[in-house]
């Protein structure tokens, strides 16, 4: 009776283990999604600082923010006065993976 009971603790151990292992990454840190999501947001706005002022220094250009593509896909949106022949060829397509969008504005002026 003490071998069946000293089994049974022995098993309960290894799935408590199991189920332990299973709800960490590879690194052996827990990792929820809410935390894969904060990861993927801080990724997109470390880009948009990267490239902020260098996209502002184009001529045409009035601003530059995280937006999201019509397939709800995080994307750099630079905002153009106007979408000249300079504007495509000086704007990428893409930035560090991410998607650059151009978003035809007008000037902005403050209110």
């Amino acid at each position: 009776m003490i071998k069946l009971h000293q089994h049974h603790w022995q098993f309960t151990l290894l799935i408590i283990s199991l189920v332990i292992l299973s709800s960490m990454n590879c690194n052996g840190t827990k990792e929820t999604t809410i935390d894969n999501q904060m990861k993927i947001n801080s990724d997109i706005n470390l880009v948009h600082e990267k490239y902020v002022d260098s996209l502002m220094k184009i001529p045409g250009v009035v601003g530059v923010y995280v937006g999201e593509t019509e397939q709800k896909q995080q994307c750099i949106t630079v905002m153009v006065k106007e979408e000249t022949e300079v504007i495509k060829k000086e704007i990428p397509k893409e930035l560090d993976g991410y998607p650059v969008i151009i978003e035809v504005t007008g000037e902005i002026k403050p209110m």
